[in-house]
């Protein structure tokens, strides 16, 4: 099969073209992954995989995705243009937070009963290494360069940085109270940390774990996400039911939205337009205008919507991505 025709197979499912990109949205109370085509906001596929999925992670071109279910210690390996389940891995405790290497060849999988990151190689599902890290690890991110990896460790208040290639820690800095989701902006070279006990965001310089700002936001902050740019910052805050917009300059909240309820993941889109954000209670996918601030539209997907990581592949935008980030 050429290569043509293997993309055409690729993106023919069930009778019907599908468009790129796709947000893959974790449901875990139905143990299903809700496949949306985002240029349309319809849901085009819905995926059995792992018992009680939470994390997710889709590699910056839009080929494969990861995704843990915490419950059983297993990871789910996806194809993510067309949706078929590739294979199933046992990996730990309690793998939460995921991130995937640029190239999409290595999966990071935080433990947050077992307090180390697993290492594991896609192509195989086989695991390369574990790392010990913080107590109860929770959200990762990867450098566009892949050569660092940022995770926050709840139960130490602290975010360490550990370098890709020697697979070692290299520095380890205190945020808020237990941080938990991570958003790196590679062009301003920060990191912005959500502090679900304190209800604030950490602001740190990515290349020196430097401190750079605090800023208060809503009640149970749990991920970030950024658009425009990086001008902007999105926070879902879990008690409240709402985002909140931090100004990447002042580093001031500038807004606060309503979502729906109990929002968990969040996600930017790549038009750097769009936020999409997971409501865990009320089994919706809120799409945001960054710009004007508005609700664009809302999707039902399945049965307590968490899609927490990076949840939307960058799919042929993924070239612009490519920002030098070294430490």
């Amino acid at each position: 099969m050429n290569r043509a025709v293997a993309l055409a197979a690729a993106l023919f499912l069930g009778g019907e073209v599908l468009a790129e990109p796709f947000a893959f949205i974790t449901n875990q109370k139905a143990s299903t992954v809700s496949m949306i085509d985002t240029a349309s906001g319809s849901v085009v596929k819905t995926l059995r995989v792992g018992k009680d999925p939470a994390g997710i992670a889709v590699d910056r071109a839009g080929r494969r995705a990861i995704i843990s279910s915490p419950s059983v210690g297993e990871v789910t390996i996806l194809d993510a243009q067309s949706g078929v389940l590739r294979g199933v891995m046992k990996v730990g405790e309690g793998p939460l937070g995921v991130a995937l290497s640029p190239d999409g060849q290595r999966g990071y999988v935080a433990d947050f009963y077992g307090h180390f990151m697993s290492v594991i190689d896609v192509s195989d599902a086989s695991i390369l290494k574990r790392v010990p890290v913080g107590h109860y690890p929770a959200g990762l991110v990867v450098s566009p360069d892949g050569g660092s990896i940022f995770i926050a460790e709840r139960e130490d208040n602290t975010v360490s940085l550990i370098d890709a290639t020697a697979l070692t820690i290299i520095k380890t800095v205190s945020v808020g109270r237990h941080p938990f989701g991570l958003y790196l902006d590679a062009g301003r070279s920060r990191l912005y940390v959500a502090n679900v006990e304190s209800n604030d965001l950490s602001i740190l310089d990515a290349k020196t774990l430097a401190p750079v700002g605090l800023v208060k936001v809503g009640e149970r902050p749990y991920a970030v996400a950024g658009a425009l740019g990086g001008r902007r910052v999105f926070v879902t805050n879990q008690y409240d039911s709402t985002v909140s917009v931090v100004d990447a300059e002042s580093l001031g909240v500038v807004a606060t939205i309503g979502v729906g309820e109990y929002p968990e993941g969040i996600a930017g889109h790549p038009d750097d337009h769009q936020v999409w954000v997971a409501n865990w209670f009320d089994n919706t996918v809120t799409v945001l205008d960054a710009e004007r601030l508005s609700i664009q539209k809302t999707i039902p997907v399945g049965d307590g919507a968490r899609a927490f990581g990076e949840f939307i592949s960058l799919g042929a935008s993924a070239a612009k991505s490519s920002a030098s980030f070294q430490q």
